[in-house]
């Protein structure tokens, strides 16, 4: 694996949907500088971004990717299919990571890499660092509630983002320094009021939209279903809250609190926060936003990664005991 590698940076990035299309844009930056790479720890889908990168280590096949992407794609990936444990069995996931990704282990991929998962028994961090990249992301993508949980040597994973949405302080005990975090999730830039305000509205004229697809009309369980969700959102104060709206705002609060706490501990050399405010955790359709956003932060914040690069070079050269691992 490439994180044997002495030089470069650590990067550590962060859960929180759409708005992880980011850290695509942070990528396309590090690579125009010739600012090197050596290991990514990812949670969630800053674990999606970090296979994929460590596989290809090409910034712009991402983008292109990302911006095929519309939004009934993106709601087919999450398609209910009457899984256990989750409104989706995440099989549309599975077979278009496989699709970039195919059979390749952690092991062989061009860079050092990581992802973070939860153990749904015992809420243990799970830092999955050998096997399938494919299953490695999926379990770290396994959203509560929506994705079913993913089964992996005896242990039922859930989304990393639960118990750690910046993976920073992993992504430094297993490859050491200089580790640059991109935190994507909503609170990372501090919870407003306009953020914590709900965006029921475009979800439901989407949601309305798909039911009228031939290939929904024809699934009559799915149709229902989706019907259902579209009931009329508890209205206070001029907020639209839908249950789905809820549940996310409450994962939003814990996630922030979280990374808070672990900020207070053991923060990282550079703690990128790009401004995804606008984009909500599935408008996937929103990439070129995201991926813009991720360019600015990392453009404004160019000569401190310029300068941790010299820094872990120079300690390199010297043979400096504080590196710790590669």
């Amino acid at each position: 694996m490439a994180d044997s590698e002495a030089g470069g940076l650590v990067l550590a990035l962060g859960s929180g949907g759409a708005r992880g299309l980011a850290h695509i844009g942070v990528l396309e930056v590090l690579e125009d500088q010739g600012l090197p790479v050596r290991a990514i720890a990812g949670s969630s889908v800053g674990a999606q971004i970090g296979a994929l990168y460590a596989h290809h280590g090409d910034a712009a096949l991402l983008t292109h990717a990302a911006l095929g992407i519309d939004w009934k794609q993106t709601l087919q990936l999450f398609f209910p299919d009457a899984a256990n444990g989750g409104v989706s069995s995440g099989r549309k996931i599975m077979a278009f990571l496989e699709g970039h990704l195919g059979a390749t282990t952690i092991e062989d991929l061009r860079l050092g890499f990581l992802a973070v998962a939860t153990d749904l028994y015992s809420g243990e961090e799970v830092v999955l660092r050998e096997g399938s990249v494919v299953g490695a992301v999926r379990a770290s993508l396994s959203l509560p509630g929506l994705l079913a949980p993913y089964p992996w040597n005896e242990r039922l994973l859930i989304d990393g983002g639960v118990v750690n949405p910046v993976p920073f302080d992993v992504a430094a005990q297993v490859f050491g320094g200089p580790v640059v975090a991109v935190a994507v999730h909503q609170g990372a830039r501090g919870l407003s009021p306009s953020q914590m305000t709900p965006r029921v509205a475009v979800w439901r004229t989407q949601m309305r939209a798909l039911v009228g697809q031939p290939w929904v009309r024809r699934t009559k369980w799915v149709g229902k279903w989706l019907e259902e969700h579209l009931t009329e959102p508890l209205v206070v104060g001029g907020a639209r809250w839908s249950a789905r709206s809820v549940l996310t705002q409450a994962v939003n609060i814990a996630q922030a609190q979280v990374v808070r706490l672990r900020l207070l501990t053991g923060p990282p050399a550079l703690y990128l926060t790009p401004n995804v405010d606008a984009i909500g955790p599935f408008e996937f359709y929103k990439a070129k936003a995201a991926i813009a956003a991720g360019r600015a932060v990392a453009r404004e914040h160019l000569a401190e990664l310029h300068a941790l690069v010299r820094e872990r070079e120079e300690a390199v050269a010297s043979g400096s005991s504080t590196l710790g691992p590669n």
